[in-house]
């Protein structure tokens, strides 16, 4: 089956299971690095919120040959958990005053987004962008994030200036910087004791991210963050942006050549990182006397 009669597919078929009284309209969702993604909104009447469920990998499930009817079991399953039972109340967001202390700043691929920063304010970092979001926690909604376009400025009556004051001065707040040792990455996400053996006795890397591993390469924004990490190394050392949510650190001293780390760092690029998820090809270097970051 092609992929655009699977989307049709699956719209009727959510449709016919959920009942007339919900609303399922099909929308493609422009993402993070130009990534565009096919999505069916699900509202219903009285809520606020209307989930969205994407479906491109669900066709990558069907042509692994997963049947349609357990497809849309996993779809319907999935719009089930993540629906608003309860009244939401959306105008909170129109507040600056409500949602300022709620504004942080993440780093995005420049290039790659060329044409979401036509909408966004920002301001350019390296061979990056720093952009704007809010993040919300609620007991309803769990956590998310709400990027900030241009619109939003305007609807506030903020500036670019002031917006970006804020978000400078929320981020490490809201999502606090995490410096690990590899060992320590797979401890914390593996529990893994056998993995800390094998990364003994080689190049010394080191992960920098957040609290949560969710834009977390946006603490390279802080020269409090590297300038602690430096003393901590007591070295210079090497950025390699491994995605949006985090970055590895090599101290100067025992870094390998650096064309052999941006080859690492383009290899990991194309085989690993989701393209959604990819930040950069480039490295940057750290001087600690200095207090300066480049490429």
């Amino acid at each position: 089956m092609k992929y655009e009669d699977f989307v049709c597919m699956m719209q009727t078929q959510m449709q016919e299971r959920l009942g007339e009284k919900v609303q399922i309209q099909l929308h493609q969702i422009l993402k993070n690095n130009s990534v565009v993604l096919d999505a069916l909104s699900i509202s219903e009447e009285g809520s606020g919120i209307a989930p969205t469920i994407y479906l491109n990998d669900f066709y990558r499930g069907y042509q692994e040959g997963t049947p349609i009817p357990d497809i849309a079991d996993q779809m319907e399953a999935l719009y089930r958990k993540s629906r608003v039972t309860v009244p939401f109340d959306t105008t909170f967001y129109a507040d600056f005053g409500k949602v300022k202390q709620h504004l942080a700043c993440r780093v995005i691929n420049r290039e790659k987004n060329r044409e979401l920063l036509k909408t966004v304010p920002y301001r350019i970092f390296l061979d990056l962008a720093i952009v704007t979001y809010y993040y919300f926690e609620d007991s309803c909604l769990g956590t998310g994030t709400i990027l900030v376009y241009s619109s939003h400025c305007k609807n506030w009556g903020i500036t670019e200036e002031e917006l970006f004051a804020c978000a400078r001065e929320n981020t490490l707040h809201i999502q606090p910087e995490e410096f690990l040792s590899m060992d320590g990455v797979l401890e914390k996400f593996q529990g893994c004791g056998e993995a800390k053996a094998e990364t003994e006795n080689v190049l010394p890397m080191y992960v920098l991210t957040n609290k949560t591993n969710y834009f977390g390469a946006a603490s390279l924004l802080f020269d409090s963050v590297l300038q602690d990490i430096a003393d901590k190394l007591e070295d210079d050392f090497w950025i390699l942006p491994s995605s949006i949510h985090e970055c590895i650190i090599i101290p100067a001293e025992s870094a390998m050549p650096k064309e052999e780390m941006q080859e690492m760092v383009r290899e990991i690029n194309r085989n690993e990182v989701a393209a959604e998820d990819f930040l950069s090809d480039e490295i940057y270097r750290y001087q600690r006397e200095f207090h300066k970051l480049s490429l």
